[in-house]
């Protein structure tokens, strides 16, 4: 049994480019299967099964490859348990449906146990990590040649559909897709910037940045120049400039920067400030009677009685007007309260504001524990319509708690560690384009999940945050560096002598 065990093992290990590739170009399919699924009207239920399989076979693989099982089974004894303890949490509130509950975790975990089956990955074959950056390469050309496929066949869903801006491609979720697109520009650059055909290294910044131009997001367009400066200043302090390709780069740059008022983008932000004034000027004409608007302070300070209640009165035809749903479900002075009684129609109706409100106010009717240990998320539901968070951090607190969103940053953080430790260490041998690329890549998609839901729990984009993760991990842990002599900048503070392996 061992003996076969170990063949099978031997098999895998000499399958892992395959494996490895094929990862990566499952990635984009899938998505594009479930675009095509919900655009015929029809469930999206094979590709989520896919998912859950490609996910269940790499985590068996990769446990099967390693030499280091305690580690699986640590992390899979922390997810159990802390999934035990957030189960109990719902149960005290009402559990409204454990199983769609337990398929919603799943997602979220994926992103560190992916992370440790593509670490094993890594060690066992030195060559994993050409093929990760081959991965890259079939993904991003899949990736772009859907995008080319849409605007020519007229079947583009665009970014922003009531104003029909922005190129999407056949992918059904905006933020997840310029996530991947962010993430992979600054990897797929420097791949291209170290490459030896200047024609790949130009084809690929161009079709990587007008990807992320023609999305129309603003984390989209702020991408592009992360990417292009970023790889200019690693390029510099590495010793690596080449002058024709950074020209290339700051072309590129001034072209964006010249065709701002044409991009999806600021049109898309121009229609929405002025549909914001629009409101506002509804908004002030409702409380033209008072003469003067409500503050906080003044609903605060008044007496109770007439005062009181004529200040609420008026606030209450704004809110009600506003914001009905959550004035219905928690009533009129819960919520202005929570908005802090503002009359300013931007953050009043700003659709990410106000879920993460009612998020709070849900969770201030919830048990203690829920605190701890999160919220389902079929209870962030009203009348049909979720009020799940955009936020990926915010997200996570909901639905996990305090104690959930603290392992996640603690195992976030760890990488980012693992990073300042390398070069504390060793500037010289560790600060390498390869490094600076993937450095980017994770400050983009910490950017991402900060300001959208379209990282942490989507398994599509989550899935290159756990291949920048395991990179990270190898750069600094796995590698074996030459012996070279300091180059850049860093021949400057260098002494005149090899370094060290280690």
């Amino acid at each position: 049994m061992i003996a076969l065990l170990e063949r099978w093992r031997e098999q895998l290990k000499n399958h892992l480019a395959a494996i490895l590739v094929l990862l990566f170009a499952v990635q984009p399919l899938m998505d594009i299967c479930s675009f095509w699924l919900d655009k015929l009207g029809m469930s999206t239920a094979p590709t989520l099964l896919l998912r859950m399989l490609v996910f269940a076979l790499t985590a068996l693989i990769g446990f099967c490859l390693s030499n280091k099982k305690r580690y699986y089974w640590g992390l899979a004894a922390i997810c159990a348990v802390f999934f035990v303890c957030h189960a109990v949490s719902c149960m005290r509130a009402g559990y409204i449906s454990p199983f769609a509950d337990l398929t919603n975790y799943i997602r979220v975990i994926q992103i560190p146990i992916f992370a440790l089956c593509l670490i094993t990955f890594l060690r066992a074959d030195t060559q994993s990590y050409h093929w990760v950056s081959v991965g890259f390469a079939v993904s991003f050309a899949i990736i772009s040649a859907v995008v080319l496929l849409s605007v020519v066949t007229g079947t583009n869903p665009y970014t922003y559909v009531d104003d029909q801006m922005g190129i999407l491609g056949w992918f059904s979720t905006t933020n997840s897709q310029a996530s991947i697109v962010s993430m992979m520009t600054p990897i797929l650059i420097c791949m291209a910037y170290k490459s030896k055909r200047t024609w790949l290294f130009a084809a690929t910044t161009v079709l990587a940045c007008a990807q992320l131009y023609f999305l129309g997001t603003r984390l989209a367009y702020m991408a592009i120049f992360v990417s292009i400066f970023g790889t200019i200043l690693v390029a510099a302090l590495c010793g690596e400039v080449k002058k024709l390709r950074c020209g290339m780069l700051l072309l590129v740059a001034v072209v964006c920067v010249l065709g701002v008022k044409q991009s999806p983008m600021y049109q898309h932000q121009q229609t929405y400030s002025q549909f914001m004034e629009e409101k506002q000027t509804v908004l002030n004409s409702m409380s033209a009677d008072r003469g003067t608007t409500v503050t906080k302070e003044e609903v605060q300070n008044a007496e109770e009685g007439n005062a009181k209640l004529e200040l609420l009165h008026t606030m209450n035809q704004i809110y009600c007007y506003y914001r009905s749903d959550l004035v219905q479900r928690f009533g009129v002075e819960r919520v202005m309260e929570k908005c802090g009684f503002s009359n300013d129609v931007s953050q009043m109706t700003a659709a990410r504001k106000t879920k993460i409100i009612f998020c709070e106010l849900l969770m201030d009717e919830m048990p203690e524990t829920s605190r701890l240990f999160g919220i389902e998320r079929d209870a962030m539901t009203y009348k049909g319509e979720s009020y799940d968070v955009e936020n990926d951090f915010h997200g996570i607190y909901f639905l996990y708690g305090a104690v959930g969103l603290g392992l996640f940053i603690i195992f976030l953080a760890y990488f980012a560690v693992l990073i300042v430790i390398a070069l504390f260490r060793n500037v010289q041998k560790y600060f390498t384009m390869e490094a600076g690329a993937y450095g980017m890549a994770f400050l983009l998609a910490l950017a991402n999940a900060y300001n959208t839901a379209g990282i942490l729990r989507r398994p599509n984009a989550s899935f290159y945050l756990s291949v920048i993760l395991a990179v990270i991990f190898y750069l600094t842990r796995i590698k074996q560096y030459p012996e070279t002599q300091p180059k850049g900048i860093f021949a400057l503070f260098g002494k005149k002598k090899t370094i060290k392996n280690g």
